[in-house]
């Protein structure tokens, strides 16, 4: 398969907008491919590759030095494209000159199995060098997807399910089994194509690979109508979605990203080990205090995401435990489709066996979610208020007579979360936008008094609607006091309320705190900046919840 091609399909994919019409594509794209090609198309499509060989700000730089354009023209091209790759694939019109037959039909193989990964044995003359003549030799219409791939910022309007469905209409076999097989680690080369789509289902391949996970929906009003006994309620903790399965000996630990994080975890999966038992359970993985018997913050646990073999010090600084809220299968048997109270039982049933022989202090680290029983539907919203002083984000609520599904489906699962804190806060800082955002100033920083100075607290980008977003546009260039490249600062004038999850102690702010998941929840048109919140106030909110 061309490269050409794949450009193709990339543009066809990113113009449509049925649904029904985008499978129709993909399966015609993998009728007419190499399996190989087809494998590295899925591995780019399903966003299992956004690693960068250069970042975009490099290959601006790159294209100006190569091609002498001012870096002030590129920037300025920028601020109005919002993707580098696109930006230079823009600029690079009309730049290709060589007839080298080699890239002119170049696969999506070779230039990701060969030429890129050579690319980054060079110097930094010679890469300039070789990235100039790929440039130069490559057909204008794959210039965007080389791009793209260089700077890792691959992003098309397809998701998983999209796959999944094509390649499940192309072979026949149920979306399920498809599922299954592009969870985890998936790797582009022709044995993943040809498993992918192999029609012989064997139990034994999907030793080590997840579930696709059951994912729940926003609250909505319409289920207090239903009687409160048909749900199950649960503490929502902030922590990481986890499948631990413990299959034929071996142990993984799969993130809802599809991310095996096991020796992130080696603790863990130490412990689970000494259980004799095979099961998979669905859970969340959480740093925990010990003696409190409540989680720490989510940043106690980005100390230990993405740390490879952490070492004891940081076991003990930081540790961990997995609280177990479902079981999907067990020695072996798939249980998904029976009912969540059948289910829950089985999980009692089976941990209770695991902590009487308490197996090396396996439940040490390990445990099933403790469950709520409101009298009510008023005693529920009671729970969910009380959830922050336990430190979890409300609760979650469960049919109780609901299968195990794949995905966000309806009448299965909700999250009923505690309101978000909120302060009013002044607007300082404004930076330009990108993607579909271009052009327009949408990243915004705000700040709250301390005594007659104004500190920058949050920064936000979501929240307002796109007529407001173009009217505070205009507003924020009629009102820039100074530019620092892309940002600037602004006459404070403007308040907007700022809502949040969680505030604590930070030192790396001047402000002294930080908060987690901000954005703006309403333009307050009707305040001044002197009604605007202060740091003090957003102290006394810490005090309330600690």
């Amino acid at each position: 398969m061309s490269l050409k091609k794949f450009s193709k399909l990339f543009d066809d994919l990113d113009s449509i907008n049925s649904t029904n019409n985008k499978i129709e594509v993909l399966k015609s794209y993998f009728l007419s491919n190499q399996p190989i090609d087809n494998s590295w198309a899925i591995y780019l499509l399903t966003g299992k590759s956004n690693k960068r060989f250069i970042s975009g700000r490099y290959l601006k730089n790159l294209f100006s030095q190569i091609y002498e354009y001012p870096q002030w023209l590129i920037d300025t091209c920028y601020l109005k494209v919002g993707d580098s790759a696109e930006v230079i694939t823009l600029l690079l019109k009309n730049k290709t000159t060589s007839k080298n037959k080699k890239l002119s039909n170049i696969s999506l193989n070779k230039l990701l199995e060969e030429i890129i990964p050579e690319l980054s044995k060079l110097n930094e003359e010679e890469k300039s060098l070789e990235i100039k003549n790929i440039w130069e030799s490559l057909p204008e219409d794959n210039h965007l997807i080389f791009n793209k791939i260089l700077t890792g910022t691959f992003r098309v309007g397809v998701s998983i399910g999209l796959i999944t469905k094509s390649i499940s209409k192309l072979v026949k076999i149920d979306e399920e089994i498809i599922s299954h097989r592009l969870m985890g680690n998936f790797k582009p080369s022709i044995d993943s194509y040809e498993f992918l789509i192999n029609k012989n289902i064997n139990l034994e391949e999907l030793n080590s690979k997840p579930f696709p996970f059951l994912l729940a929906n926003s609250f909505e009003d319409k289920i207090f109508k239903d009687s409160i006994s048909d749900f199950q309620f649960e503490w929502k903790y902030d922590g990481i979605r986890i499948q631990l399965i413990k299959r034929k000996g071996n142990v993984s630990l799969w993130t809802r990203g599809q991310e095996l994080v096991n020796e992130s975890f080696p603790e863990l999966v130490e412990k689970i080990l000494y259980i004799k038992d095979d099961f998979v359970l669905d859970g969340e993985l959480l740093v925990w205090n010990f003696k409190e018997q409540i989680a720490f913050d989510f940043s106690f646990l980005q100390k230990r995401i993405n740390r490879k073999s952490p070492t004891r010090s940081i076991q003990i600084k930081y540790p961990i435990i997995f609280i177990a809220f479902d079981i999907l299968e067990i020695n072996g048997k798939d249980i998904r489709e029976i009912k969540l109270e059948n289910r829950r039982i089985e999980l009692e049933k089976y941990f209770s066996r695991w902590q009487n022989k308490a197996e090396n202090n396996t439940t040490h680290i390990f445990k099933i979610c403790d469950l709520i029983y409101p009298k009510d539907w008023h005693d529920a919203l009671t729970f969910k208020e009380k959830s922050r002083e336990i430190n979890t984000e409300g609760l979650i609520i469960k049919n109780k007579r609901a299968k195990y599904t794949s995905g966000r489906k309806k009448g299965i699962w909700w999250k009923y979360k505690v309101d978000p804190m909120q302060l009013d806060a002044v607007l300082i800082y404004a930076r330009g936008g990108s993607g579909r955002r271009a052009g327009l100033y949408t990243d915004y920083s705000f700040a709250l008094w301390k005594d007659q100075e104004l500190i920058k607290f949050a920064s936000a980008y979501s929240g307002l609607t796109n007529i407001e977003i173009k009217e505070l546009d205009k507003w924020i260039r009629k009102n820039t006091i100074e530019k620092f490249g892309p940002v600037r600062s602004l006459k404070p004038e403007m308040v907007f309320e700022i809502s949040f999850e969680k505030i604590q102690i930070s030192k790396r702010h001047k402000s002294g705190i930080a908060v987690r998941f901000p954005r703006i929840t309403k333009w307050r048109k009707d305040k001044k900046i002197n009604d605007a919140d202060s740091l003090e106030k957003a102290y006394e909110l810490m005090k309330k919840i600690s």
